[in-house]
């Protein structure tokens, strides 16, 4: 039989489980210990050097040019309103081909693999994500996001979805008519109502 482990809440005070990230007695965010390292590069295995620019502080491989951005970073870095007031690109954005190989990447956090996903659902600029602490960005991979977004490629993913929703809508409600007709010939073609009431 395993042992429960607990740690303390941050907040409260109070023992909870181990795995809790969110405090059921207080609700109260308890997040993971990061390890105190030097953050390392995830493909080249060599420490991250700490950079500024445009008033965030990155990590940056210098062999491989990948960069390490934390949740509040990632979020601020991609904000619509941080690219267009920053950036004024020329060209259209064009969507790069598809890498074949995949290769999982650990946190450069907490060490556990990232998901792998495409930036806005149709960019084609697969960013490696820990839920939890941020996001790993190859070299060039920023520019391309803040570029799909200066291009508008976030109100396509909106269309696209709301197209979805109405194409969802029209089968539900033709389900919805479907189910009612039949209700309606059932109910026509009850016994009881011809037995009791005669033809």
């Amino acid at each position: 039989m395993t042992e429960n482990k607990t740690k303390c809440c941050a907040h409260c005070g109070k023992n909870i489980n181990v795995k809790y990230s969110t405090c059921p007695l207080c609700g109260g965010q308890n997040g993971e210990d990061i390890k105190p390292a030097p953050p390392v590069c995830p493909r080249c295995r060599v420490d991250l050097r700490l950079i500024a620019k445009d008033g965030e502080e990155y990590d940056l491989c210098t062999q491989c040019g990948g960069l390490w951005l934390d949740k509040g970073e990632f979020h601020r870095s991609t904000s619509e309103s941080d690219v267009y007031r920053k950036e004024n690109f020329k060209d259209e954005y064009q969507k790069g081909p598809a890498i074949d190989t995949v290769e999982y990447v650990p946190c450069v956090r907490c060490g556990k693999l990232m998901n792998r996903k495409n930036f806005g659902q149709i960019s084609g600029v697969i960013i490696d994500e820990c839920r939890k602490h941020g996001v790993w960005l190859d070299g060039g991979e920023l520019e391309k996001i803040r570029h799909f977004i200066a291009d508008g490629g976030l109100e396509k993913v909106q269309d696209l979805k709301i197209e979805e929703n109405r194409a969802e809508l029209r089968d539900l409600a033709t389900r919805v008519a479907d189910v009612d007709f039949t209700q309606r010939v059932i109910h026509f073609w009850d016994w009881k109502r011809w037995l009791f009431r005669g033809w």
